[in-house]
């Protein structure tokens, strides 16, 4: 059983820096203070909150004799193989055991009881968020005496009614992935598939795949590292954080019948769990590299005759990628103090080739004489208030030409930028659309690391604390460079700068066989800067288009400027639409605190889950640059049927559109949720669980 509370405000900040990580730092610096110390006051008056199966397992079962009759107050110890670890329970009258918050690892289990030999279980995989049912049968005779089972327990579950996979760091390691991209591995839970649309890095730097399970929207998936949610709650759902391949341990992805902890799911629940040191030394180093040398040409695009420097096409498109790192972890003090640290690092340069349209020379010079029978320009200045009646362009007496005294002074300085920057590269001037065959290069850094602390403090208390950062640079320009036009690598032409951090603190107090509790503080942020790809470029003032150039970076650059046809449609800038600029900022601070309570063959588990979550977020469709829309009715003689050119309507500098997005506010949400849950997990007989 789960309940949740929900609070929520609706907050509209005022933009007064220039500096937008710094503007979200301040905005969340007195927050983030106050709701630590409010976690931690109600963390310490629970008896220090601790880590629960979100990021452990938990082994159970019975002591029998001989005879098939419980053994009370038997000694039951689980040791973790590779730290050493201890942990002990004595059975209860009923014979029966269970040692809960036991960190994902290979175990063995002892049992001892005064007349029986001592029996040991060797080679129990335990998985997060999993309970494996060890019996122990014992023998009479002396505690000095040992019975010993080496083959490993059977993998079947029993304890649990959740449908999943258990993804464990041997299978993690030598399933391939595309750069290592662990998230992709969602795939192969029941009942997932991969969404039609998956999230490009300018909104979704970490490139977490984006997953359906079961036909549930996909926004409502959680994702957990270590306990504390990797949701960007604010406007798509997405995986702020993919871990790195070294770092995770394990991680299970269940897609039905989730544990009353998860009861916030409807989509799939994704529960990484980090590395850890242990007793021995290790680490790993890789590197791994692609090129275009190897890539086959586009016959569409990068063979196309009369383009490249022997007219016999551009070749593939440049792309260098490489990716490298390791990590290294081990023991502090042996079998009680232990450190794991990963680092990881992408360098993507992508180019690509795709065909363009930019105006005719002819054109340009206001010579629209070879349209002349099937688009007919006219002059605005003339005719009647209801289009009719205008004349038909000439010049010289050259039917269907503007001549160059009637040119906007805006539109030559804007073809002159085009030309310009398109230097002497070939434009096929016999075709109207998709004359120009281009190519160009984006740049996409990630950095990224995790460092982990874990100490046993007693039998009865343990703790971790972790903290992962990630770092991209993000560069995607125009192929006509500052004069703008399309992305080199489709979508938005852009730099985006972005800053992920995600860190937890976790302890667990026993306070009996009986009785102990778990939790975890926790802190999740996602910042993205996204502007336009010509930021810090006073364009507009450059042209001539005055009054939005300004030192704020929003207004920076060129506007959008789209030329429609009906032939030869063209544009340059970045117009609307394009969701530039994104401003995002997204913190969650998470408190979570759990109990269990061992009562004859009940498990009863309750617990809550406090988040305070913040969200600003600043973009619209419209250009904050400004956007002009030039179209054929601007040069159109009404009734007569074709006529008009949106390139005659740009010439004269006479739009028929225009829009501009002028910020004066920065939204923001605020919102609380408080859900709590329990649960009871009653073990009926040796063979039936009711839960």
């Amino acid at each position: 059983m789960t309940k949740f509370f929900e609070e929520e405000e609706l907050c509209l900040f005022r933009r007064t820096s220039d500096s937008f990580f710094d503007l979200g730092d301040k905005f969340m610096l007195k927050r983030v203070c106050i709701c630590t110390v409010f976690l931690i006051t109600i963390a310490a008056s629970l008896v220090l909150p601790a880590y629960g199966q979100a990021v452990t397992g938990s082994i159970t079962g019975h002591v029998y004799d001989p005879s098939g009759a419980p053994v009370p107050n038997a000694t039951v110890v689980a040791i973790n193989v590779l730290t050493g670890i201890e942990t002990t329970r004595n059975t209860d009258y009923t014979g029966l055991y269970l040692i809960t918050n036991l960190l994902p690892g290979t175990y063995s289990v002892a049992v001892e009881a005064k007349g029986f030999k001592r029996f040991v279980q060797e080679n129990i995989v335990l998985r997060v968020d999993s309970k494996i049912n060890i019996d122990a049968q014992l023998e009479l005779g002396e505690v000095t005496q040992e019975v010993t089972v080496n083959a490993a327990p059977p993998m079947l579950q029993t304890e649990k009614a959740d449908v999943n996979v258990v993804l464990p760091e041997q299978t993690i390691e030598s399933l391939p992935t595309v750069g290592r991209n662990i998230s992709q591995l969602h795939l192969l839970a029941p009942g997932t598939s991969a969404f039609i649309f998956q999230q490009p890095a300018g909104e979704n730097p970490s490139l977490g795949a984006t997953v359906v399970a079961n036909g549930q929207f996909w926004g409502s998936n959680e994702y957990q590292i270590d306990g504390i949610t990797d949701v960007e709650f604010g406007s798509s759902g997405m995986q702020i954080v993919t871990p790195n391949q070294d770092s995770v341990q394990e991680v299970k992805v269940t897609t039905s019948n989730y544990d009353a902890e998860l009861g916030q799911v409807s989509g799939l629940a994704a529960q990484y769990v980090t590395k850890s040191g242990t007793n021995a030394l290790h680490g790993s180093l890789f590197w791994f590299n692609r090129n275009n040398k190897f890539f086959a040409a586009n016959p569409f695009s990068e063979k196309v005759a009369g383009t490249g420097p022997q007219g016999k096409g551009i070749g593939t498109a440049p792309f260098r990628w490489n990716q490298g790192g390791g990590s290294v972890g081990g023991p502090i003090k042996k079998n009680k103090m232990f450190f794991f640290g990963d680092y990881q690092f992408n360098r993507t340069r992508e180019g690509s080739s795709q065909l363009a349209t930019v105006p005719l020379l002819d054109f340009q010079r206001g010579d629209f004489s070879s349209i002349a029978a099937t688009h007919p320009i006219f002059d605005p200045l003339t005719g009647n208030p209801d289009g009719t009646g205008r004349t038909q362009f000439s010049c010289n007496g050259k039917l269907n030409v503007i001549c160059p005294d009637r040119f906007n002074p805006v539109s030559v300085k804007l073809l002159d930028l085009l030309n310009g920057e398109l230097a002497n590269r070939f434009i096929d001037q016999s075709k109207t659309n998709n004359n120009f065959a281009s190519s160009g290069s984006s740049s996409y850094n990630q950095d990224q690391f995790d460092v982990r602390y874990d100490v046993n403090i007693s039998d009865k208390d343990k703790a971790f604390v972790r903290y992962t950062y990630f770092t991209a640079l993000l560069n995607n320009p125009a192929i006509f460079g500052l004069a703008g036009g399309p992305a080199v690598s489709g979508l938005s032409p852009q730099t985006g700068e972005y800053r992920n951090h995600h860190g937890v603190i976790n302890y667990t107090h026993t306070f009996g066989p009986t009785l102990l509790t778990e939790g975890r503080i926790g802190l999740t942020r996602f910042g993205l800067r996204g502007l336009q790809f010509d930021v810090g470029h006073n364009t507009n003032d450059e042209v001539g288009i005055k009054g939005i150039n300004s030192g704020d970076p929003l207004t920076q650059g060129l506007a959008g400027i789209t030329v429609s046809g009906p032939v030869n449609n063209w544009f340059m800038g970045i117009p609307t639409g394009v969701g530039i600029p994104r401003i995002q900022f997204n913190t969650v601070i998470q408190g979570a605190n759990n109990w269990t309570k061992i009562n004859g063959d009940h498990e009863l588990r309750w617990g809550f889950d406090i988040r305070r979550q913040r969200f600003d977020f600043l973009t619209l469709n419209e250009s904050s640059r400004g956007n002009f829309v030039f179209d054929q009715l601007i040069t159109a003689s009404a009734g007569v049927p074709g006529s008009g050119l949106g390139m005659a309507s740009f010439l004269l500098g006479s739009p028929s559109e225009y829009d501009r997005a002028n910020f004066s506010q920065f939204p923001a949400e605020r919102n609380t949720r408080i859900a709590w849950y329990w649960q009871d997990a009653w073990r009926v007989t040796p063979k039936l669980s009711f839960n």
